[in-house]
């Protein structure tokens, strides 16, 4: 077979022709060492001694490739030809400037050169990107009530009909973490039944029962806090200084705002393997040792709890032997200030924070949702991040917290009930 080329996000992938045991080598190449490395004349080696000119300070390390084809080099060779938008390069004089007259500048390797050379050699243990399609993680209400209306035709499911929704709830929050409900209905304590059973509780917090998060809030106490605002609130989780946090949390939207305040999630959980395998393994090793001060300081509150921004559990995963991610606590509006790690490693330590969120804005990696009045969404609080966006005009959300435990004794029944119905 002919070599072949890959654009992953981040990397590419070449299979080369050759094999070993009746099996294909694959190598996998970051795009900033393939552009440091680019081997053309035309001011990234000189032109008679083919020493580098380019220096590796000036390659942005998210740089991506137009595109990439197969082609031959002056040799008539095999070789992958990598395009890519012009970067500011160093003159003569040490300034950096762009050439107006390069549109594109290209990368010609020779295949055997990339076999030579490779770094990333059958790389088995690799993550793809979080789950970001919204429509993945949607179910409409509206479509279970017209096919599972009770006879009397009052917009209420069926008892078969409940049990098939509950396990879509069930199947999206068991794969993704979040589920978003469309047309859901205008009554938040029916939507509660919608999560745990009727003899279990929600989870009380010191803002209330239920959050209603609104600008004109008199309903909780303790509202001195950006939620009950309409400035925008950045990827974070909920309750990051408490020692146990709610497991999940839904919002039912009452009104939306007139503008703005829609909202996005993150599959932190996917986020954090990713970056642990395809981008800065050292960042996700910083991130997952060094303790963090949350410390919520309100006028009638106060709470401290201090634990990585990513915690690992005991439980080995058996596909790579290396401990699993248990949870994920990340809220920069709560965050203390950083006194647990030396001065000589501090700056480290927020540039591997600011590796983290510059991946998790990425577009690839959020799941964005505009919610409108009797829509809800629902997500796991300690894998899921979420967000919204500044608004205007008299938005009114409703947050409910609850156990994980409670929500998976709820779901898992009506999902074990779904198989029975689905044999009827």
């Amino acid at each position: 077979m002919p070599v072949l080329v890959e654009l992953k996000p981040d990397w590419a992938r070449i299979t080369f022709p050759d094999s070993v045991d009746g099996l294909q080598t694959t190598a996998d190449y970051h795009y900033f060492w393939l552009r440091h490395n680019c081997p053309c004349l035309n001011g990234c080696r000189h032109s008679s001694t083919k020493e580098r000119l380019i220096d590796a300070a000036v390659i942005p390390l998210d740089i991506r490739p137009l595109r990439a084809v197969l082609t031959a080099d002056d040799s008539g060779a095999p070789a992958v030809a990598f395009f890519w938008a012009p970067i500011a390069i160093k003159d003569d004089a040490g300034e950096l400037v762009v050439h107006d007259t390069e549109k594109e500048h290209v990368s010609v390797f020779p295949v055997q050169w990339l076999r030579e050379n490779t770094y990333a050699e059958n790389r088995r243990h690799t993550h793809e990107l979080p789950p970001h399609d919204a429509a993945l993680v949607t179910i409409d209400y509206a479509d279970y009530v017209a096919n599972h209306a009770t006879i009397d035709g009052d917009n209420r499911l069926s008892s078969a009909g409940a049990v098939l929704y509950k396990a879509a709830l069930h199947d999206r929050l068991s794969k993704f973490g979040v589920a978003v409900i469309r047309n859901r209905g205008d009554n938040t304590e029916d939507i509660i039944l919608d999560f745990i059973d009727a003899k279990a509780e929600v989870i009380p917090t010191h803002f209330g029962r239920i959050e209603h998060l609104r600008t004109d809030n008199t309903e909780n106490a303790n509202n001195d806090q950006l939620g009950y605002t309409n400035s925008a609130v950045r990827l974070h989780t909920d309750q990051c200084y408490a020692e146990t946090v709610p497991g999940f949390q839904f919002l039912h939207c009452i009104r939306p705002a007139d503008i703005g305040g829609d909202n996005y999630f993150v599959h932190a959980e996917s986020a954090a393997n990713y970056l642990k395998t395809e981008v800065n393994r050292r960042a996700y090793e910083l991130l997952t040792t060094v303790p963090v001060r949350f410390d919520r300081k309100q006028a009638k509150f106060q709470a401290l709890h201090v634990s990585p921004i990513l915690r690992l559990s005991d439980e080995i995963d058996p596909a790579t032997s290396e401990r699993k991610l248990a949870q994920v606590r990340y809220s920069y509006f709560t965050q203390g200030a950083q006194t647990n790690v030396p001065f000589a490693e501090l700056r480290e330590w927020y540039e591997a924070q600011q590796v983290w969120d510059k991946l998790l804005y990425r577009d690839d990696f959020q799941i964005k949702a505009g919610l409108q009045a009797g829509d809800v969404v629902i997500y796991d609080n300690l894998k899921v991040l979420h967000a919204r966006n500044g608004f205007s005009g008299p938005r009114h959300m409703a947050g409910v917290y609850l156990a994980a435990a409670d929500l998976w004794h709820h779901l898992g029944q009506a999902k074990q009930e779904s198989l029975k119905v689905a044999n009827i």
